[in-house]
């Protein structure tokens, strides 16, 4: 597999470790419950990260579709527009002093998890995208990845390569479990 795809692969098996490692850990009593200052309790993140894949997925493969329209191979290595260079590093995990939370961003509402979030359902919803983002994955080896542009789903008129878009998604997942971990 490419490096840099591989790379991106690594991060989805960490994120998958993480998440199974928070659920272990999280009671059902806790899965619910917000912390005291008012931020997003664990089935709150992780239905955040659901919403989020429902909108990444079908332009992950559409990018995946692109590229292979384009023809030719992967270059040596990908090139990554402006734009997704800042967007992988701002939806990285929030750096932080203690508890306060530096690179905080408003959630556009359309995003924000609400509703019954029954934990057996959030959980499968959340196994199955990060098995698809992964088949998504493998099947850009050897793609003009970078070639391909989608526009975000979180900030219309806003768009950035393919390659990135796979970093935005894995880097949103560290961000949000991150979170979780903290409630």
């Amino acid at each position: 597999m490419h490096p840099q795809l591989q790379s991106v692969e690594q991060e989805f098996a960490t994120a998958r470790s993480r998440f199974h490692r928070l659920m272990a850990a999280t009671s059902d009593a806790r899965w619910g419950v917000r912390p005291a200052d008012g931020g997003w309790s664990v089935a709150e993140c992780i239905a955040h990260l659901n919403l989020a894949s429902r909108a990444m997925q079908p332009l992950l493969e559409r990018c995946v579709a692109d590229a292979r329209a384009f023809g030719g191979g992967a270059p040596r290595r990908f090139r990554r527009t402006f734009i997704g260079r800042m967007l992988g590093a701002i939806v990285g995990p929030a750096p932080g002093i203690g508890r306060f939370r530096l690179g905080k961003v408003r959630t556009p509402a359309s995003f924000v998890p609400g509703g019954e979030l029954a934990r057996a359902a959030v959980v499968a919803e959340f196994e199955r995208h990060l098995e698809a983002h992964a088949r998504t994955l493998a099947a850009a080896e050897g793609l003009p990845i970078d070639r391909t542009r989608l526009e975000s789903p979180f900030a219309p008129g806003v768009s950035y390569d393919g390659y990135s878009a796979f970093l935005v998604v894995a880097r949103h997942m560290h961000r949000h479990l991150a979170q979780a971990e903290r409630v």
